[in-house]
């Protein structure tokens, strides 16, 4: 059970993908709900999916791709430095790059993620360099803030919280961690139950609905990561979950893909308002099982998925390839 099986020859954390496969597989049950109105006629089932999805899906998820924004923040930045390039100037590409993708899938899907990601991006520049503890303090008081105030203070948090992750080496020194993860792992179990409780009494109380499922979902999200951070330090566990690896690895492909055939299917079959949330949740699980095996079968050929190399290439130019190989075949299949 060695930390670094989870990190590859090119200095790629596999963990942070796994990570990213696992957020993907929670947002799209948001995301369809977002995108279709399902019909109110409610069935027991329906009941069953909706209640299920305030206790362990919703804002959970979220919380997770925005902490590990900040860990690619991170990483983007140190590993330009020490290849001697211009690190922030490269990451305002990026950041603008992802603005242009965030505008044309905010046109299909309003609300999505990418556009405020990108425009939130560049409040973490000013914080590379200062100390992990500032960064820390910081995003835990934006995050804790942002739960009860301005939602976009919530996910500045957990892109600075990630940063600090980042800083301290969390993901590419997980024996070293172990200890600090396991008692975070504890504690926040143990805070599952009271935040859902929070999370119900808020909602009671106030009727609001963002306030009250992002004080319920931290501890959800913080035990999420943990978990899931530990039980890979198993060579088994990498094996067993290897499709959530590949669909990490291609986060931004299958995020747009899940829109396109989300949308699509709602426009063959004219789901709104007549589709139950319970048929929704089998249609997102289906779509799930079929990245997760499109996701396995693409690395059996290529590098990176089609729009992680687009935005790789725009932000490097032609130095894309030579770092990266492109989108070339690999060589497990020749």
């Amino acid at each position: 059970m060695k930390t670094e099986a989870s990190v590859k020859n090119n200095n790629r954390i596999e963990t942070l993908d796994y990570l990213r496969g696992f957020a993907l597989l929670g947002i799209i049950f948001i995301n369809i709900g977002q995108m279709v109105f399902a019909t109110t006629d409610k069935t027991a089932a329906d009941a069953a999916v909706n209640a299920f999805m305030n206790i362990a899906v919703s804002h959970r998820f979220f919380v997770i791709f925005s902490f590990l924004f900040g860990v690619g923040f991170y990483l983007f930045v140190s590993r330009a430095k020490e290849r001697g390039d211009r690190a922030m100037l490269l990451f305002t590409r990026r950041l603008l790059l992802l603005l242009a993708i965030g505008l044309a899938h905010h046109f299909f899907q309003p609300g999505e993620a990418l556009l405020i990601y990108s425009i939130l991006g560049f409040l973490l520049m000013p914080f590379f360099k200062l100390k992990p503890a500032v960064v820390f303090l910081t995003g835990f008081i934006l995050t804790i803030a942002g739960c009860f105030t301005v939602f976009l203070l919530e996910i500045w948090g957990l892109f600075l919280l990630g940063l600090w992750a980042g800083q301290i080496g969390l993901f590419r020194q997980t024996d070293r961690y172990r200890r600090g993860l396991l008692l975070t792992m504890t504690v926040s179990f143990l805070f599952l139950v009271p935040s859902y409780y929070v999370q119900e009494e808020i909602l009671e109380r106030t009727g609001m609905v963002d306030v009250a499922l992002a004080a319920g979902g931290l501890s959800f999200s913080v035990f999420y990561v943990t978990a899931l951070t530990l039980i890979l330090r198993s060579r088994l566990a990498q094996r067993l979950l290897a499709p959530l690896n590949y669909l990490g690895r291609m986060a931004l492909t299958n995020y747009l893909m899940q829109t396109v055939m989300i949308l699509s299917l709602s426009a063959l079959f004219n789901w709104p308002q007549r589709i139950h949330s319970s048929q929704l949740a089998l249609t997102a699980a289906g779509i799930l099982l079929i990245q997760m095996a499109a996701s396995t079968w693409w690395f059996r050929y290529f590098r990176m998925g089609p729009a992680e190399y687009v935005w790789r290439l725009g932000t490097y130019g032609k130095k894309s390839v030579r770092h990266s190989s492109g989108m070339s075949e690999t060589t497990v299949n020749g």
